[in-house]
C-alpha cells in the first residue's frame, strides 16, 4: 500500500506538524480537542483521533477512512460542513495535495515522503546558489526514495513538490521563480473567485519544503471585494505573526504586502511586529514603509508595439499612460489599437482589456481571449508593480507605481 501523511498547518502560527497515517484499513476521527471531565487532553474518549484547536470545529467534524488501498474523507457533522479544496463535500477520495479546511487549521494530504536532513539543509541555507550543494542534497533524497530529489535535479515537474498548489500557479494566483529547483521569488496574487484567503495561502506556501529558501516574498493583502483598512491591517498582523512563529526562511531578503493608493490609518502594533522580524530574518532589507507601500500615481508603460500596428494613446507622456481612474485598450479595426480613458465614447470598439482603479489598488479585467499577464492567460486580478500585460496582437504594457 502507498504510504500517506497529513501535514497539519496552524493558521494562527503557520506552524506545521507531519502526521503519518496508518497502513491497512483504518478510520480516524477528526474533531475539536475536548477538555470535558473524564476525557483526556487529546479528547480520545469522545472519539477524536486527530484534534484541531478551534471552537468552530465540531467534536466530530469528519472521518478519514482507508480500506487499505486509498484514503477518503467523510463529513460526519450536519452543521458547518467539511470542505476539501474549498468545496463542501460529503464523501471525497483523497489525492496528493488535497487540502481540508478546518477553520483555524489546514490538513494537507500527502503521498510522498517528507524527509529532512539538518546538515544538508543548513549547507543550502548558507548558499542555495551552489549547484554542488543542491546536487548532494538531491542525491541523498533519491537514496531515501524521496521524489524531491528528481525535482531538484530537473528530472521532474514541480507539481508533486507543490502539493496541490500547482493549480493556483496555472490560474495565476501564485507566481513562482525557481532557482536550482528551489523557490527564489513568490508572489501571492489577489484574483477574482479565489479559493484561499491571502493568509491561508501564505501559510500553505511556506509549509512547502522548497519554500524554505525564498528570498523575495510579495503578498497582495487586498481581497477582490474592496477591503477595509482594518481588514488589511488584521491580515498584515496575521502574516507577520505567522512569519515570526512559522517555518524559518533563512534567505528572506525582500517582503512586500503590495501597495495602497490611499493612506492607511496608523496602527502601532504593525511596526512593533515588524521590528521583531529583524532578529529572525537577518538578511531582510525591507523597511516598514516598503512593506505597506503608499503610491501617488500608476501608469502603463508601453513596452512593445508590433510593427505596422497603428497605436493611439493621447494621454501617454514619454511612453507612459497615466491611469488615474483607469484605461481601456482595444479596437475593432484591423491594424489599430487604442488606449483611452474609460469615459471616452467607444461604440463598436472591441475592448481587449480594462485597467480600473478599485481602491486601494488597480485591477486588470481581460475582455477578450488571448490577453496575457506575465506570459500566462489573464484572469481578473489586482495588478502588482512590474506586471506585463500583452494583448492578442502582441502589444505589451508594464504596470508601474510611483
Amino acid at each position: 500500500m502507498t504510504r500517506a501523511w497529513l501535514r497539519k498547518i496552524e493558521l494562527e502560527t503557520f506552524q506545521g506538524e507531519l502526521i503519518a497515517l496508518p497502513t491497512g484499513a483504518a478510520t480516524l476521527m477528526v474533531g475539536r480537542q475536548s477538555k470535558a471531565p473524564g476525557g483526556d487532553a487529546a479528547g480520545r474518549k469522545d472519539g477524536a483521533d486527530l484534534n484541531i484547536r478551534s471552537e468552530r470545529v465540531a467534536r466530530k467534524q469528519c472521518a478519514l477512512v482507508s480500506d487499505g488501498g486509498r484514503w477518503l474523507v467523510e463529513d460526519v457533522t450536519s452543521t458547518g460542513g467539511t470542505f476539501v479544496n474549498g468545496r463542501r463535500i460529503h464523501r471525497h477520495p483523497l489525492v496528493h495535495g488535497d487540502t481540508l479546511w478546518l477553520y483555524d487549521a489546514l490538513l494537507v494530504f500527502l503521498e510522498t515522503p517528507q524527509l529532512h536532513h539538518d546538515q544538508l539543509e543548513a549547507a543550502l541555507d548558507e548558499n542555495p546558489d551552489d549547484r554542488d550543494r543542491v546536487q548532494v542534497y538531491a542525491d541523498w533524497l533519491l537514496e531515501q526514495g524521496d521524489p524531491l530529489g528528481d525535482h531538484l535535479l530537473g528530472r521532474a515537474a514541480p507539481s508533486r513538490v507543490l502539493e496541490g498548489l500547482d493549480a493556483l500557479v496555472q490560474e495565476g494566483r501564485l507566481e513562482l521563480i525557481w532557482n536550482h529547483g528551489l523557490i527564489h521569488t513568490a508572489r501571492v496574487r489577489c484574483i477574482n473567485d479565489a479559493t484561499y484567503s491571502d493568509v491561508e495561502l501564505v501559510a500553505r506556501l511556506l509549509s512547502l519544503r522548497v519554500a524554505r529558501w525564498i528570498r523575495e516574498l510579495t503578498i497582495d493583502l487586498s481581497t477582490w471585494v474592496v477591503p477595509s483598512a482594518n481588514r488589511i491591517q488584521q491580515d498584515a498582523a496575521a502574516v507577520l505573526k505567522g512569519l515570526l512563529q512559522g517555518p524559518l526562511l533563512p534567505r528572506l531578503e525582500q517582503l512586500s504586502f503590495g501597495y495602497f493608493s490611499e493612506s492607511l490609518p496608523a496602527a502601532s502594533f504593525l511596526p512593533a511586529l515588524f521590528d521583531r522580524l529583524k532578529p529572525r530574518f537577518p538578511r531582510l532589507k525591507t523597511s516598514m514603509r516598503e512593506l505597506l507601500h503608499p503610491v501617488r500615481t500608476a501608469t502603463l508603460e508601453v513596452v512593445a508595439i508590433p510593427e505596422g500596428l497603428d497605436f493611439h494613446a493621447p494621454a501617454a507622456v514619454n511612453g507612459r499612460i497615466p491611469l488615474d481612474s483607469g484605461v481601456w485598450v482595444g479596437s475593432s479595426v484591423q491594424g489599430q489599437l487604442r488606449a483611452l480613458a474609460p469615459g471616452v465614447p467607444r461604440s463598436t470598439v472591441i475592448q481587449a482589456f480594462l485597467v480600473r482603479q478599485q481602491a486601494p489598488q488597480w485591477c486588470l479585467i481581460p475582455l477578450e481571449e488571448g490577453v496575457l499577464l506575465n506570459g500566462r492567460p489573464a484572469v481578473e486580478t489586482r495588478l502588482l508593480p512590474g506586471d506585463v500585460i500583452e494583448d492578442r496582437r502582441g502589444a505589451k504594457f508594464r504596470f508601474s507605481t510611483n
